[in-house]
């Protein structure tokens, strides 16, 4: 081990961590760039356990793992020096990084094969969020903290579908509602075919819940991804990540909008002319959709309370709240124009912002108005919006 004052020089701090902080060094006597992560423990015990874990790393060979070139402790901040590689932090790239969802499945393909290694090797499950990886100039991930336990939703099979949502949403999710999460997941994964795309979206809602086990999950991402040599290719489009990238995905998701409205009037149209009896057959038939909380989802990271959501059906087809709310909350759900959230319960609103194709986040805080009320949201009602943008609403906490 070496010395961090002696052996290295601080060029230029990178990124605060949740467990560290990131600079970029300098070997003094070789001059070579390094990667220094520091961390401080609250005592000598826990110094010597981080100590072990990062010997234990150090050994370990992964192309998606930062090696581990040096690492030691002094005056109680630990240090690992990381082979230097162009590039940024994930976390850093986000917002200008232009995913499809092939690349995005991808991606936690291959983040999924290291973790099995590195389980095979007995090592601990580290954090695969985008703010414990790097991506290189040429788009390869790695894993930057490879010797500290992830948290709770942010490691192993659920980390990796968090990762997928962070890739598409471009930030961490803000409830762990199943209808917002399969949302956006139903955007990511739009350059993929329409069958592809739904084994897709059920596959990371599946995931998201804990429901998968890591094998499970890897072998079902290479079956779709045409990996596995014994089973077909799967049905997607290749598409260069690039501004015409996004140019066609906006192009196809109005198209699948149009489709979908085309087909409501058809639907409305074939109701009316059947006989009164049929008509109340079917809509005995009709599935009530059930609430659940995904507890297994990962914390939210805005709102202290998960939300109660429609789980997914027996047929493995992931629940995307599109469908209007009924009711006095149907003309302020109107697909494209910001409703008029304000005086509705949290799950309501929740709702009827998904059904006009918006995203939203919303923060609970105290006010005069009745407990679970919203009180105030950022979006003008009656506006006119893109498929996508983000709304955000504010919900009583009480007086």
């Amino acid at each position: 081990m070496g010395n961090l004052v002696d052996r290295y020089m601080i060029v230029k701090p990178l990124k605060q961590m949740s467990n560290g902080l990131i600079v970029r060094g300098q070997e003094v006597s070789s001059k070579r760039d390094v990667l220094l992560y520091t961390s401080q423990e609250s005592d000598e015990t826990a110094n010597h356990e981080v100590l072990r874990w990062m010997e234990e790393a150090s050994q370990m060979t992964n192309k998606h793992v930062m090696q581990i070139v040096d690492f030691g402790t002094e005056d109680g901040t630990l240090y690992a020096a990381l082979q230097v590689e162009s590039g940024k932090p994930l976390s850093d790239r986000l917002n200008d990084l232009e995913i499809t969802g092939h690349k995005a499945l991808t991606y936690v393909h291959e983040l999924a094969l290291a973790i099995r290694k590195t389980r095979s090797n007995q090592l601990l499950d580290y954090a695969v969020d985008a703010e414990n990886l790097w991506i290189e100039a040429n788009g390869q991930l790695r894993i930057l903290n490879s010797w500290t336990q992830g948290k709770n939703g942010r490691r192993g099979v659920p980390g990796l579908a968090l990762l997928l949502y962070q890739l598409g949403a471009k930030t961490d999710i803000p409830t762990s509602s199943m209808s917002a999460y399969s949302y956006e997941m139903s955007l990511l994964f739009a350059d993929l075919a329409e069958v592809t795309k739904q084994r897709a979206v059920a596959l990371a809602c599946k995931a998201y819940e804990g429901l998968s086990t890591l094998e499970e999950f890897q072998l079902e991402l290479g079956d779709l991804l045409g990996l596995d040599g014994n089973r077909s290719k799967p049905l997607s489009y290749s598409h260069a990540e690039s501004s015409i990238t996004k140019k066609k995905k906006t192009v196809r998701k109005w198209t699948v909008m149009a489709s979908t409205s085309f087909g409501v009037l058809v639907l409305l149209l074939l109701i009316a002319l059947r006989p009164h009896s049929d008509y109340a057959d079917d809509a005995n038939r009709q599935p009530i959709p059930t609430s659940g909380t995904a507890a297994n989802s990962p914390n939210a990271t805005v709102t202290p309370q998960s939300s109660a959501t429609p789980s997914p059906t027996p047929t493995g087809k992931p629940v995307v709240a599109e469908t209007l709310p009924t009711g006095d909350d149907a003309e302020q759900a109107e697909k494209g124009i910001v409703p008029n959230l304000v005086g509705h319960t949290r799950e309501d609103a929740e709702k009827m912002a998904l059904a006009s194709g918006l995203r939203y986040q919303f923060l609970l805080e105290p006010s005069t108005a009745d407990k679970g009320i919203v009180f105030k949201q950022d979006m003008v009602p009656g506006t006119t919006v893109n498929d996508g943008d983000r709304i955000t609403f504010w919900v009583s906490k009480g007086p």
